[in-house]
Parts: C-alpha cells; sequence; structure tokens
C-alpha cells in the first residue's frame, strides 16, 4: 500500500496522490478536448484548415484565423501561458484526424507516450529560448540578432509572437 501524504492546501487536507491523479486526468481531459476540438474543425472545414501559417492572408486562412483568435481569447481567459503551443497540437490533431498519423511516427521514450511531431517539438523549443531572451535585461548584439531570427522562424511555424507570454 502507497504512503498517503497529507498536505494543506486552500484550508483542506489532501493526499498527494489524488493531486497526482487529478493531474493525470486533466491531462487526459485536455488531450481528448483538443483531438475532438480538430475533429470538429475538419467537420467544419472541407479544406486543409491545419496547414495555414499565420502569415497566409488567403479568405480561408483567414476564416481560419477568426476561428484561431477565439481559441486563443479562451485560453488567455483561462490564464493559459502558451496558447499557440495547443493551437500547433490542434492543428497537428486535425492532419493525423484527416490523413492518419505519418508513418514514421511512433512509441517515444516511456511506455505509451508518442514523440512529439516536429513542428510542436521546435515551436515549444524555439519559445522557450524567446522566453529567455525576452526576460534579460540585456543581450549581447548577436544573441538579439538570433533572437530576430527565433522570431522568424517561430511566425513561419505559424506562432503569433505576440501572444507568447
Amino acid at each position: 500500500m502507497e504512503n498517503q501524504t497529507l498536505v494543506v492546501l486552500d484550508g483542506n487536507q489532501v493526499t498527494v496522490e489524488s493531486l497526482r491523479i487529478g493531474v493525470a486526468e486533466a491531462v487526459k481531459r485536455a488531450y481528448g478536448a483538443e483531438r475532438a476540438y480538430a475533429k470538429g474543425l475538419n467537420q467544419i472545414f472541407a479544406f486543409d484548415w491545419f496547414v495555414f501559417e499565420a502569415s497566409d492572408t488567403s479568405d480561408d486562412a483567414k476564416t481560419v484565423k477568426v476561428e484561431k483568435t477565439l481559441l486563443y481569447t479562451e485560453l488567455k481567459a483561462a490564464e493559459h501561458t502558451n496558447p499557440s503551443t495547443v493551437w500547433a497540437r490542434i492543428r497537428k490533431y486535425g492532419a493525423e484526424d484527416r490523413y492518419g498519423k505519418p508513418e514514421d511516427e511512433g512509441e517515444g521514450e516511456g511506455e505509451g507516450s508518442t514523440q512529439r511531431d516536429v513542428v510542436t517539438h521546435n515551436v515549444d523549443e524555439l519559445i522557450d529560448l524567446y522566453k529567455f531572451n525576452k526576460r534579460q535585461d540585456s543581450l549581447p548584439e548577436k544573441v538579439r540578432q538570433a533572437n530576430d531570427a527565433i522570431v522568424i522562424a517561430l511566425k513561419c511555424l505559424g506562432v503569433d509572437v505576440s501572444m507568447v507570454k
């Protein structure tokens, strides 16, 4: 039997085990909600909505941008710190729902975990660098230039940098 360590949160005693289970359940709900949302968007949009980058100005892209903005508004209201990574996952799930998973995407490290797709991996890593650089009081010129390139790279990957906090 597992040791039941009690902690006090907001005046209530709870076990660390129940908190751990709560995190796992929340992640599972978020994963399911993101996939369901992507499937719903696939039903609304007959075109491949998940391929549009932020810089695209076509009519279809403008339609997708409206939906993306509505999602970002909801995520910000829920105090989500990085809506662009959620959008990147939803785009990935939309493509998977419409066309299936790429053949080279298999099991990652750990039992049952899947590897991050290339876009999500790049977005996550570049956002981490961007945030780190933004927190600095001053940057050497070559790092400032590199940060400008990071911003361009994020835009190429469909990230609205103004939404990164």
